[in-house]
């Protein structure tokens, strides 16, 4: 069978591309890894360390896996055209044959992400350098007040409400082998590196890091009020994930 599938599923031949091809980010097929990174979670410091040489098929990192597992089939298909030299066809996959390559490469990767703070989060969102930046124009309690979903000051926002979102298939099951919370990132990042047998070996580093940010200290910039309206939008996340605030 694995014979089969490299006969099949050549790796990123440059008959297909004229440049080096990868997924997206969030996957990484050398470590068999999918990184859920769900914006203002901590991610740019993991992604930049399974940062992948070569034009994106899907550019944008922020992908719930829901949209990956999709993609993959997508990814194998267009690898797949385009392809045939010979008569007749012997070395062109199948539709099913490419469906199965996708289904057994999600399955078998390990899929991993992170959550935070809903209260934490909501103020690194406010005071954001990238994406759409709020904190001139608005008020942080209007922030609060308008703040429906967990990505809406994103360029490419997905509309998931909460972070657990991202995560989950159409039916609201988790599909990911290991969520860790970005308060105890050091110690996930040991048992990340022992689920994977070392193949996942990540360090604690800083990136993308927002001098102007109050999220060390949130809780200076909430009342009672705004405290109330992030427990009530993102109630799924706090229950789930157990988080107070």
């Amino acid at each position: 069978m694995k014979k089969l599938f490299r006969r099949l599923f050549p790796v990123q031949k440059s008959a297909v591309m004229p440049e080096q091809f990868i997924f997206n980010e969030a996957v990484h097929f050398e470590k068999q890894c999918i990184f859920i990174a769900i914006p203002k979670t901590g991610s740019t410091a993991i992604r930049s360390q399974l940062k992948q040489t070569g034009t994106a098929f899907i550019p944008n990192s922020h992908l719930s896996i829901l949209q990956v597992r999709e993609a993959l089939y997508v990814y194998y298909l267009k690898n797949a055209l385009g392809c045939n030299k010979g008569f007749p066809t012997k070395s062109i996959p199948s539709d099913q044959e490419i469906r199965a390559k996708a289904n057994k490469e999600f399955n078998s990767f390990f899929k991993f992400s992170a959550v935070r703070n809903p209260w934490a989060r909501t103020v690194s969102l406010y005071y954001r350098h990238d994406g759409t930046e709020l904190r001139d124009k608005i008020s942080f309690s209007e922030f609060c007040t308008q703040n429906k979903y967990a990505s809406d000051t994103c360029h490419h926002p997905t509309l998931h409400k909460n972070q657990i979102d991202w995560l989950t298939d159409e039916n609201g099951k988790i599909l990911m082998d290991y969520v860790y919370k970005l308060e105890n990132l050091n110690s996930a990042l040991d048992e990340i590196n022992r689920l994977t047998n070392g193949r996942l070996s990540l360090k604690s580093i800083r990136e993308n890091i927002n001098p102007d940010s109050k999220a060390r200290n949130y809780r200076d910039l909430y009342t009672d009020h705004t405290k109330k309206l992030i427990a009530k939008a993102f109630e799924k996340d706090i229950d789930h994930f157990k988080y107070s605030f």
